[in-house]
């Protein structure tokens, strides 16, 4: 895999626009219900002016394949992530946690302390993916949390 994170930009909201709005994001989602075109909008930009929202798209060489997103409050990174329809089941989401925690452990700009990934119990291959990378399962009663601290 010739894997690599890059910051999002302005030109990749068609592409997370198509993304949220697919059939399985949606079931796994906490909120299920289909984003029109102008909420998405507002939300992209609402992110991109945000400093403490780091939104990154993961590539397959030059091609997109995943995003993730950190919402730091506090020193803990909320982690909202997802993979393109056609490229599940590959590992990518296992290999996007894992250089998302390389970078923070890196990037001490970001404050982070901790990390937390909120999973729907029917949601096994994200479960898999925090489980792959070392997070500690907390059944709470909609939802498993996951957490690791960064060191």
């Amino acid at each position: 895999m010739n894997l690599r994170l890059r910051k999002a930009d302005y030109d990749d909201i068609d592409l997370l626009f198509e993304w949220a709005n697919d059939d399985t994001v949606r079931a796994n989602a906490f909120h299920t219900e289909k984003i029109s075109y102008e909420n998405h909008v507002q939300w992209f930009e609402k992110v991109m002016a945000d400093a403490d929202v780091y939104l990154y798209i993961l590539c397959e060489g030059e091609k997109p394949v995943g995003q993730i997103r950190l919402n730091v409050e506090g020193g803990e990174a909320v982690i909202d992530y997802s993979i393109a329809c056609d490229q599940r089941g590959k590992g990518y989401g296992s290999e996007m946690l894992q250089m998302m925690q390389a970078q923070l452990n890196t990037a001490k700009s970001m404050h982070v302390t901790k990390i937390v990934g909120q999973v729907k119990y029917e949601n096994r291959a994200s479960a898999r993916a925090f489980e792959k990378n070392g997070f500690l399962k907390k059944e709470l009663p909609d939802y498993a949390q996951y957490e690791k601290e960064i060191e």
